[in-house]
């Protein structure tokens, strides 16, 4: 049996180097940029007008113009602009080289074919020049930019389609055992059934982290059955996630399934409360996280051990929220094993303040949902009360 430390330190050190895919700039949100984005063209690629106006050679004596001629957005104006004269021009119209100034449509009136400025100009004004936002050979999106909506039209006003991005690991989701019921089949249970809560837990648990669930099963009790599970998961994904069938019971098989099917054992068990009989192993680049079947345990070591991984092939900066808070009541862990403790929190004038649900059972979904978050306390160690903590936040 292992520490915490080491069991994370194993996890680490065994993550697969992330994937650089192609995606489409839509696909792409909610993925980081696997290498740099170079503009090819300046931006804006030509002067333009930042108003709906006219536009003319800015001379100070010249405030009655004759409006020789029209720049709209995507037909220019192709002649020559002469002193005196002025042309109408709409925003995001080219500006023939023969201007450089804009007047407002509020700021003259028309007479025919002619204009009378009415009100002050400065020269230059409502201009857009042309490289102003960025020149060609600038890097405009960065490797590790996490593409937001705002990315994609940046990406398209670059002229691209697609971007390259770390993809996202598949995940194999598998709960042993045949005392498992899916909620939508609505059945009365019988005294020997319970409804399985593992599986959409960590179906979301996964999405919400931002891997892909590539396979969802539930297994029955059984070594072959294990076996089969197990190799359908390895041919699709890079992380599989069992819960249930890693303790020492008779009837739990995922252990000696996974060593039949050439996986490497890394560690079983960790002195941790709760998620004691937690198995991990490797085969190649594919993961195997024997997660414990208790709900609160597989949720935990998902969250502390799973959840990083996915991050990391991700390429994502971080992986828990956290706050400070302190303690609201002293905490005593005198288990022998570091503890995971469920913890509300409460906004004080002084700040947040922690404090120990009294429902910490591994089997009690409740700890979790009306937890804010956990404490990590270590082995025969203490948190005062008052003390400042980290919560990791749910």
């Amino acid at each position: 049996m292992i520490s915490v430390a080491e069991a994370r330190r194993y996890v680490q050190a065994y993550t697969p180097e992330p994937r650089v895919v192609q995606k489409s700039i839509l696909e792409a949100v909610g993925y980081v940029l696997a290498c740099d984005s170079i503009a090819q063209e300046p931006s804006p690629r030509t002067t333009n007008s930042a108003m709906d106006g006219i536009a003319y050679a800015y001379s100070p004596e010249c405030r009655v113009l004759t409006v020789v001629g029209e720049s709209a957005a995507g037909k220019p104006f192709k002649g020559e602009v002469l002193h005196g004269q002025a042309i109408t021009i709409s925003t995001g119209a080219v500006v023939p080289e023969s201007v450089d100034t804009v007047v407002p449509r509020e700021d003259y009136v028309v007479n025919g074919s002619t204009v009378h400025i009415i009100q002050s100009v400065r020269p230059g004004q409502w201009i857009r020049h042309r490289g102003t936002e960025y020149s060609a050979g600038s890097c405009v999106l960065r490797a590790g930019t996490l593409i937001r909506p705002a990315h994609c039209a940046l990406a398209a006003q670059l002229g691209l389609s697609h971007l390259a991005v770390w993809d996202a690991p598949r995940v194999a989701l598998l709960a042993s055992g045949q005392e498992l019921v899916d909620a939508s089949e609505r059945c009365d249970l019988s005294d020997a059934q319970v409804y399985d809560t593992n599986t959409p837990m960590l179906q979301a648990a996964v999405r919400e982290s931002g891997g892909n669930v590539c396979m969802v099963q539930r297994i029955p009790d059984e070594l072959y059955a294990s076996e089969q599970a197990l190799q359908k998961a390895i041919e699709c994904a890079d992380i599989i996630c069992t819960t249930g069938g890693v303790s020492v019971g008779e009837h739990d098989y995922i252990r000696r399934a996974a060593e039949r099917l050439g996986f490497e054992t890394v560690f079983w068990r960790v002195r941790q409360k709760p998620g004691k009989p937690f198995f991990f192993a490797r085969r190649n680049r594919v993961l195997l996280f024997g997660l414990p079947g208790n709900p609160v345990s597989a949720y935990i070591c998902f969250r502390y051990y799973v959840q990083p991984v996915i991050a990391a092939m991700r390429r994502y900066s971080s992986v828990w929220k956290t706050a400070k808070a302190v303690m609201g009541s002293s905490l005593v862990n005198r288990h022998g094993r570091a503890e995971f403790v469920r913890v509300r929190l409460t906004q004080e004038s002084s700040g947040l303040v922690a404090e120990a649900l009294n429902k910490q059972d591994s089997y009690m979904l409740t700890s979790l949902t009306e937890a804010d978050g956990i404490v990590f306390l270590d082995a025969d160690t203490a948190m005062d009360e008052g003390m400042q903590i980290e919560v990791m936040l749910f």
